[in-house]
């Protein structure tokens, strides 16, 4: 294999062309019910995971899909890693560990809330430092107790932010506090390698610095819509704004110009005008004329800020093609696929209005 991007780049750019594009979904979202769904993605590159899903499953319907586009990206993003070698490998396997730190995350919550570990299981993606076998370990643990002490027992490096937020509570923590914790662990942990070098290490650290950002803007929106939080903080955290409850060291926004909005203005008009500055502008007001529409919820400001996400890594496919810009754009591209047609099975198998679902698609 060259070293390199060369070869990698040249194979992502030819994937690239095989992605779904707006006439797929138009065509999958126009369909009665979601067995035409499955069928219709039989004429897609899906066709063979589809095929397989069918088989494993035993069943149609919205599982069938999940678990069909779960084993296309875990397939394709291993594939793409092993694509490089040398530093590229290197930078696109910390482009990757996000999936250890998302497939945590999703076991941490079904369990917290109780789902069964099949339902976690068909959500994770496993390509980064945990493999199949060891998370469905995790998951079928009998609590989030169990969980954190079995990552204790295999040394993972994850347990001992866990296990420290459960000492600190003497007992099994919220799982907001667990969530945090992991957050905040993984990006400082990704960010170490990223700190000394310029180029391609440097536009990884950008990207991973739009991710904390959009992940504390999230956190800001949702609670600046509780005219009570400041109070609520003080006495659970002992202190006098949101910053316990952000992602420290943060991105580009300080934490503490979001914590500011949050105690100082009114609601979500007010986190909204006060980022108007920002990069993020555009895409907040954008979420914000659908939420002055009718839809009154800070889930559609969120998934704009998605769409912008989705827009300006699906925009690196016109940086330097011999750089990490392209497996960058290519992950991106691919994730949202996923999460479109994720979107779309699970509109159609529960009859909700297309117009709306349309509106939520992100096309790149």
């Amino acid at each position: 294999m060259a070293r390199g991007y060369g070869y990698g780049n040249a194979r992502l750019r030819a994937m690239r062309g095989r992605l779904l594009t707006e006439a797929h979904y138009s065509d999958l979202l126009a369909r009665a019910d979601i067995d035409e769904v499955i069928t219709a993605l039989t004429d897609t590159p899906y066709k063979e995971d589809i095929e397989t899903a069918l088989l494993r499953v035993q069943a149609g319907g919205v599982r069938c899909v999940f678990e069909a586009v779960r084993a296309n990206l875990t397939g394709t993003l291993r594939k793409v890693h092993d694509f490089f070698e040398g530093e590229p490998r290197k930078l696109v396997g910390i482009l990757l560990r996000r999936w250890d730190w998302a497939n945590l995350l999703a076991i941490l919550r079904g369990q917290s809330q109780e789902v069964p570990p099949e339902m976690v299981l068909s959500a994770i993606v496993p390509v980064g430092q945990l493999d199949e076998v060891s998370l469905r370990e995790l998951a079928r643990q009998p609590g989030l107790r169990a969980s954190i002490d079995l990552m204790t027992t295999w040394r993972l490096p994850y347990a001992k932010v866990l296990r420290e937020v459960r000492a600190r509570k003497g007992t099994v923590p919220d799982l907001d506090q667990l969530e945090l914790a992991l957050n905040r662990f993984h990006y400082t942990s990704v960010r170490e390698p990223l700190r000394q070098g310029n180029g391609d290490r440097a536009l990884v650290l950008e990207q991973l610095q739009v991710e904390v950002d959009l992940i504390n803007i999230g956190m800001a929106l949702r609670l600046a819509g509780l005219p009570d939080i400041i109070p609520l903080v003080h006495r659970r955290y002992n202190a006098n704004d949101i910053r316990p409850l952000l992602i420290e060291p943060g991105g580009r926004l300080p934490v503490q110009r979001l914590a500011a909005l949050v105690a100082e203005t009114a609601g979500l008009e007010g986190v909204v005008r006060g980022l108007s500055d920002t990069q993020y502008e555009g895409a907040l007001e954008a979420g914000w004329r659908r939420y002055q529409a009718g839809e009154t919820s800070v889930t559609v400001l969120e998934r704009e800020l998605e769409r912008w996400r989705a827009e300006r890594m699906a925009a690196l496919f016109t940086r330097n093609s011999l750089s990490v810009a392209i497996p960058m754009g290519y992950f991106g591209c691919k994730e949202i696929e996923v999460s479109n047609l994720r979107l779309i099975a699970q509109a159609v198998a529960l009859g909700t209005e297309r117009d709306r679902v349309r509106r939520d698609l992100i096309f790149v």
